[in-house]
């Protein structure tokens, strides 16, 4: 079995079975990345090689700028979902939920999320996050779940960090109210 080091090297010469290793050996969590991202488990298969690709056709990056691989592939990988969701005809920038509201609706803190937790299931909090609109749904993503810098999420979206953190305040909120709801719904 070829080192990860390797592999890189194998697939920045254009190695088929060395690309071929590199997807199976990282499907799992681009694939987990992808269904965050997507509104469906069909869309994240799209992203899922939509990335793949991306990542393949910019491997000799590597190593000019950056020396840890998996965290490369981790932001080129969430660049080219963010692009690939641009690019749909369902991406929009919502305008409908105003600051005002997160702090007059009683909103979910993350406190209480956390001393939920044990109730809610993966599967609860990945459909809070598909249920976000496209533009939110990678703001939040990047910002909380990826940990990436506001800057760099800005960056990627092509917004200012004012914007960024606007949306990504707003994203914050419709996920608590989408846990809520689906919290709600599941025990009705």
């Amino acid at each position: 079995m070829m080192s990860e080091a390797e592999i890189v090297r194998q697939c920045q010469k254009n190695n088929k079975q060395a690309q071929k290793n590199l997807f199976e050996t990282n499907y799992n969590w681009l694939m987990h990345l992808s269904l965050r991202y997507a509104k469906n488990e069909e869309q994240a298969k799209q992203i899922l090689y939509f990335g793949y690709s991306s990542i393949l056709s910019s491997i000799n990056e590597f190593g000019k700028h950056a020396t840890n691989f998996d965290q490369w592939m981790k932001e080129k990988f969430i660049t080219s979902a963010v692009h690939f969701l641009k690019n749909q005809k369902e991406y929009y920038v919502t305008t409908t939920v105003h600051l005002k509201e997160v702090k007059t609706h009683g909103v979910y803190s993350e406190a209480d999320l956390q001393d939920d937790a044990i109730s809610l299931t993966g599967k609860d909090v990945l459909t809070a996050i598909q249920d976000l609109p496209p533009s939110f749904r990678s703001m939040f993503n990047m910002c909380t779940i990826d940990e990436l810098e506001l800057q760099l999420a800005a960056n990627i979206l092509d917004i200012t960090i004012d914007t960024a953190k606007i949306n990504l305040d707003k994203a914050s909120f419709l996920f608590h109210q989408n846990i809520n709801k689906n919290r709600t719904s599941s025990h009705a």
